[in-house]
């Protein structure tokens, strides 16, 4: 399951997953990869702090606080013309500390609706490689913005194509339905391989006290879908339908 998943995020022929530079694991669904890595980010940058968009999902902002890590925001949303607030949020990017760990929504930004353009996601990249800062997105629903899982992908890719290290929280809670199943996965790409080793191993780690092993059902028809090409066009044409 976790591989058929880092395609959908790191793309089809990702060198990255060729070169076994991610360390990845089930997670429960979109929320267990956001806590995991909110674990993640205290033990191995305890002095660091999260910015988180306003507003955000709710739970976001319980995640961090009880995985006791401080947060900060970012201004996004632009109440006057329901759009983004964007030269607001690239000052914020600015003005943050070098180093500092963002949360992105990477698609259909919960609950606004309101997503970055192509060329927003490549100015805001670009102010992070001179920044130095770590972007971690959360993608909760994939396929459900434009009706393309590639196409809803293109904030991390733009990410990737720049050369950063980056965070993906995944879950098919909505894109396949799969609430109840608690079926997600939590990604770092890191430098190397030896690097992925070591980070997967400290994921596992962390997840053991969590929630030692996840459910395996869901995981199952996940696999199933995205590993047999037959049902795996028959699930994006009918993600598409869903939005349309």
């Amino acid at each position: 399951m976790v591989e058929e998943t880092l395609k959908l995020a790191y793309g089809e022929s990702s060198e990255f997953i060729k070169d076994k530079r991610i360390a990845a694991v089930q997670s429960l669904s979109g929320t267990g990869a956001c806590r995991l890595f909110a674990n993640f980010q205290k033990r191995f940058r305890p002095d660091s702090q999260i910015y988180i968009p306003v507003p955000t999902w709710a739970n976001h902002h319980n995640i961090w606080r009880d995985a006791q890590v401080p947060q900060k925001t970012y201004h996004y949303y632009h109440p006057e013309s329901r759009g983004l607030d964007f030269a607001a949020l690239m000052d914020d990017i600015k003005n943050a500390p070098n180093g500092s760990f963002f949360l992105f929504h990477a698609c259909a930004h919960n609950p606004t609706g309101v997503d970055p353009s192509e060329e927003h996601w490549r100015r805001i990249s670009h102010q992070f490689k001179v920044k130095g800062h770590f972007a971690f997105f959360d993608m909760a629903y994939q396929g459900f913005a434009s009706g393309d899982p590639e196409r809803d992908a293109k904030s991390i890719r733009i990410f990737l194509e720049d050369g950063h290290h980056i965070g993906i929280a995944q879950s098919y809670a909505k894109n396949m339905g799969l609430y109840g199943q608690r079926v997600g996965c939590l990604s770092v790409l890191c430098e190397d391989e030896k690097q992925a080793v070591a980070a997967k191993s400290q994921l596992q780690q962390l997840a053991r006290p969590m929630y030692s092993n996840p459910p395996v059902h869901g995981a199952l028809i996940v696999s199933v879908i995205l590993a047999d090409p037959d049902l795996k066009k028959l699930w994006l044409e009918e993600v598409k339908v869903i939005i349309t």
